[in-house]
């Protein structure tokens, strides 16, 4: 009896002892950065993400949002992962491509129809196709929000068919199929991170640069830049990718929360971002860019000389993934 009275009462000191421990215990703390301005779609999706994983984990995980390239270019949050000095990011399939190269298969030039084509592939299955081997480098991609459709701005002239991009010196990103594209069209590709283009284009060090309608006009390009084409080259993902280490210290309910409040994230950031398309066309516009809109038959022209790059990059990614995408309906 004496026996039993001690260990309870050493159980008990043990629980009293860990009590304040327990009701003390820190939420588990997430960085996440991205190299967009507060107001673009993704920063906007990315903070209602943040209050999505608050909520659903009753307030044991936290996102912190570290927007404007604070952390670092797109490269480096991805460096950043693998070194578990960031524990998620936003980012272009282009980028991710330097460390998986199939995901660079969603942003090869004319790949996609329209929005609806780009969500049943990456929604789906293919989208593991797409995105394997993400654990072997330290990752762990979540989801895939959305960008846009890529267009053109430069200061030189107005942009209708190929020939008018010969010689034109245009930013691209930091991705060997972006750079072969534009060679492609007789342009002077300069990769260069996002954060340093608004001045460089200023200096006249770049003529032209290429992004998505939210990023050209959140990024105030229309005061450096006089022509704007719209040419919706390539889709522009925003893969939500964390950190290998990080995901694999969450509980599985976490992950499970973590997934359901990225995919609530998500249909709000694809929802906004077609919704802002005529707002950021008309912002452009009324700052004085003259917009220039293709015909079917200049958009062929443009296709036509992208057929070396498909070329190019089609045994790299896998010719029979690029032909379940073609066919995905």
């Amino acid at each position: 009896m004496i026996k039993v009275r001690i260990c309870a009462l050493f159980v008990g000191t043990l629980l009293s002892a860990w009590a304040p421990f327990a009701a003390d215990a820190q939420p588990v703390s997430i960085k996440l950065g991205h190299v967009a301005p507060t107001d673009e779609p993704y920063h906007q999706a990315a903070e209602k993400f943040a209050q999505l994983v608050k909520q659903y984990t009753d307030g044991a995980v936290e996102v912190q949002i570290f927007p404007n390239s604070l952390l670092g270019g797109q490269r480096e949050l991805l460096e950043g992962l693998q070194l578990n000095s960031v524990d998620a990011t936003l980012t272009t399939a282009a980028v991710l491509a330097n460390f998986l190269p199939r995901t660079q298969v969603i942003e090869l030039p004319f790949m996609f129809r329209d929005r609806a084509h780009v969500y049943k592939v990456v929604d789906g299955p293919l989208a593991q196709e797409i995105y394997a081997g993400d654990e072997a480098k330290k990752m762990k991609v979540i989801d895939t929000w959305e960008n846009g459709f890529r267009n053109i701005t430069n200061d030189v002239r107005p942009i209708e068919r190929p020939d008018d991009m010969k010689g034109i010196k245009i930013r691209v990103m930091e991705n060997k199929m972006y750079i072969d594209m534009f060679k492609a069209l007789g342009a002077n590709p300069t990769p260069m991170a996002r954060g340093e283009v608004f001045t460089a284009l200023q200096t006249k060090t770049i003529d032209a640069q290429e992004n998505p309608l939210g990023q050209i006009a959140t990024s105030r390009f229309y005061e450096v830049q006089k022509y704007l084409t719209l040419s919706r080259h390539t889709y522009s993902p925003e893969a939500l990718v964390f950190s290998l280490a990080t995901w694999n210290r969450l509980s599985p309910q976490h992950r499970e929360a973590i997934r359901r409040a990225s995919a609530e994230a998500k249909a709000y950031n694809r929802e906004l971002s077609a919704k802002m398309e005529d707002e950021y066309l008309a912002k452009l516009r009324a700052n004085g860019m003259t917009v220039t809109t293709p015909s079917p038959e200049e958009i062929a022209a443009f296709q036509e000389k992208m057929t070396p790059v498909w070329d190019t990059y089609a045994d790299k990614i896998g010719k029979d993934l690029i032909r379940k995408i073609k066919e995905t309906r």
